[in-house]
């Protein structure tokens, strides 16, 4: 899996591949928030669009990524959700500890 990223003025935007799973890119968003965050940023959007499955690993990733960036004083927010990854996120209760907006990266007002 690799994760694009770029940034929206003061929000680092990450982009996952088709999986967040075991087989794909173990580790790789967490990496990917941690260069966020020493770069600076503490506003991070999860465009989940193009993800169309996620494992128990996937959504470990996202719950330290959560974690990494509330401890830095940030906010995350998922938005591009799928269906079926957000099955996965309500049968894990995610739902409730996320920020999940409807729509793309480009239609978010941040607040």
């Amino acid at each position: 899996m690799s994760i694009l990223t770029h940034r929206m003025e003061d929000i680092f935007v990450l982009a996952p591949g088709r999986k967040l799973s075991v087989t794909e890119g173990e580790g790789e968003l967490s990496a990917a928030v941690q260069k966020g965050l020493e770069e600076g940023f503490r506003k991070v959007l999860l465009d989940m669009s193009a993800v169309e499955f996620i494992d128990s690993l996937g959504v470990g990733q996202i719950v330290a990524s959560l974690v990494s960036i509330q401890n830095k004083g940030g906010k995350l927010i998922l938005c591009g959700v799928g269906s079926r990854v957000a099955l996965v996120l309500r049968m894990a209760n995610l739902h409730l500890a996320l920020d999940i907006k409807e729509g793309g990266p480009g239609e978010l007002i941040w607040g």
